[in-house]
């Protein structure tokens, strides 16, 4: 109900800051208790039928619904100006012939209220103009003889009823207005320590990806440059001899240092796609996306002997960005083979796949090489490498966890060296 009134009022809220909506609304309400009034007054002085100078009701009746046109066409300051041009008019019409008790002169104290509450800080010139038009119409009229109306006859009975009927809408005016800006206060408030919050937010997460940036331009500077003097050096010999032994040797370590530069290449890439766009949820079969990380890795070195056992029914169907997806998985599924442990009678890996509580759990196990207790906490870590045999950018795991994050998830890790590691993504 409240809603439709203000919708009422003023009309949509559009590109309105809060405070300035709210404003707009006790606008509205101004007009409303100024319209409610002037009725009020009109079937009283009817009823009494002595009331000579009634027509300055219907004035008000007529103009005050052309500011609430204004109010609701976003002319704000338009309407409140002539809102409060209107009502201290009017009061002073018929303040001007009361007696010394205040009865009229009461409606003075809700017109300097309005002239506080309506207009903000950006318009202290505004406030300052009708606060002085109140004082100086309520002087005018209280000390003077200059009125514009008739004087009619006044019994006490009439006046002290007057007096009670104005205390009430002053009073509940005053109320209403003091509510509008403590409102106001408390959304401003409210808006203040949330923009801190997130500029503190935002702060932390500056920080962050100025020490990543830093450690990203090194380490990339690095695994960049080192794979490119590998080949030019292997360049040079390969200019200083006609061995087809040689050759065929400098050329397969010449494949090497560029399959190394399209990893750190690739994860580049992955690392800014997941950074810069947006999360693009569909619905996806689990075990498809599964296969083809598995489809990804065959040719990888003794991927054959590694034996991989799928535990995902054909039935599971997540909501979750494919390409998102598609780094987890090929990260994960790579680096459980790379570590695989040769040595051991039968190395496998097991992936296992679930809904649970809407949400999806993807587990991948190995029995490799394992990590090290004290070298767990920092795995993902940006270009960390856990193991001399690691031939990666370092990317990798720090890569997937912030992608899961991304994805509003949680990653978790199990290994104890020598036995195998467990990773757990929930999504």
């Amino acid at each position: 109900m409240v809603k439709k009134i203000e919708f009422l009022l003023v009309g949509n809220r559009g590109e309105k800051s809060l405070s300035d909506y709210r404003r707009a609304v006790l606008t509205g309400y101004c007009i409303l208790v100024s319209f409610t009034t002037a009725l009020y007054y009109i079937i009283v002085n009817w009823l009494y039928n002595f009331n000579p100078a009634v027509y300055f009701y219907y004035i008000l009746i007529v103009i005050l619904p052309i500011a609430l046109w204004l109010n609701r066409m976003g002319r704000h300051w338009f309407a409140k100006s002539v809102i409060l041009l209107i009502v201290n008019f009017v009061v002073f019409a018929f303040s001007s012939r009361e007696p010394p008790v205040p009865s009229a002169f009461l409606f003075f104290i809700m017109c300097s209220l309005m002239a506080l509450v309506l207009f903000d800080a950006r318009e202290k010139k505004s406030t300052a103009l009708f606060l002085s038009l109140s004082a100086g119409l309520y002087l005018l009229a209280r000390f003077t003889e200059f009125s514009l109306v008739p004087p009619r006859p006044i019994d006490s009975e009439y006046l002290v009823k007057a007096y009670n009927n104005n205390l009430v809408i002053v009073y509940s005016f005053s109320v209403l207005a003091v509510y509008f800006l403590v409102k106001i206060n408390y959304t401003v408030e409210a808006s203040l320590e949330h923009r801190e919050k997130q500029i503190l937010e935002k702060n932390k997460i500056l920080t962050k990806t100025n020490e990543e940036l830093d450690r990203f331009i090194y380490s990339t500077s690095h695994d960049l440059r080192a794979p490119l003097n590998s080949i030019e050096g292997l360049l040079n010999l390969s200019e200083k001899t006609n061995e087809a032994y040689d050759l065929k040797m400098y050329h397969q370590m010449m494949r090497e240092r560029i399959r190394k530069l399209e990893s750190v290449l690739g994860n580049i890439s992955q690392y800014s796609k997941n950074a810069k766009l947006e999360i693009e949820k569909k619905h996806i079969n689990l075990k498809e996306y599964v296969n083809r990380a598995l489809f990804d890795v065959r040719y990888m070195e003794a991927a054959d002997r590694v034996r991989v056992d799928v535990d995902i029914p054909d039935s599971v169907v997540v909501e979750t960005d494919p390409m998102r997806l598609s780094i987890i998985l090929n990260n994960l599924i790579s680096n459980a083979f790379k570590y695989s442990d040769q040595a051991k009678e039968d190395p496998y890996i097991i992936i296992r796949g679930f809904l649970a509580s809407s949400r999806i759990t993807i587990i991948i196990s190995d029995n490799g090489e394992g990590i090290d207790e004290d070298q767990q906490p920092k795995i993902f870590s940006m270009f960390y490498r856990g193991t001399t045999r690691s031939t990666g950018s370092g990317l990798g795991l720090y890569l997937v966890k912030e992608t899961v994050e991304k994805l509003g998830g949680s990653i978790t890790l199990s290994s104890v060296r020598g036995r195998g590691t467990t990773f757990t993504v929930v999504l």
